[in-house]
């Protein structure tokens, strides 16, 4: 028998997706990544991650979703050269209240990987297989290779 998900009322996840910005900007600079987040004026990208000394930029968007489960997200502008997918892994149980239950996990998606896994049509989703979103995560290698760090 399947489990039954109770209906909520739209949330407003601003809070969330904000806060997954700051954990892609707490990962970059952790790992000696000089990165900062740009104002709200830059709609194809939330950070922008720099090598000084070869005049290197990289342009990042974050994207996050609340579920353990999540494998997709829309997306509309790709003026960037990663996507970084959050899945937050909340859930939640009751109108306001919310459960943990993993820590969060964040996949570093070159534009051309999401480019590819992107429908044009209705919502512009970019949808995974599991394998395929195994493969990016935590691959911050990727960044580093592009920023010649």
């Amino acid at each position: 028998m399947k489990k039954k998900i109770p209906k909520f009322k739209r949330l407003n996840t601003q809070l969330e997706a904000t806060g997954a910005e700051y954990l892609v900007l707490g990962e970059l600079l952790r790992r000696r990544i000089q990165a900062f987040i740009t104002s709200q004026n830059f709609e194809a990208y939330d950070i922008v991650a720099v090598n000084p000394k070869y005049n290197k930029a990289v342009k990042i968007q974050v994207k996050s979703r609340f579920g353990k489960k999540e494998l997709a997200f829309p997306i509309t502008k790709l003026d960037t050269h990663f996507v970084i997918f959050v899945k937050l892994n909340i859930e939640r149980i009751s109108e306001n209240s919310f459960n943990y239950p993993e820590p969060p996990e964040m996949f570093v998606l070159p534009i051309n990987v999401v480019k590819k896994y992107r429908r044009e049509a209705g919502w512009k989703k970019v949808i995974f297989k599991k394998e395929i979103l195994k493969e990016y995560r935590d691959r911050w290698d990727l960044i580093k290779k592009e920023l010649k760090l």
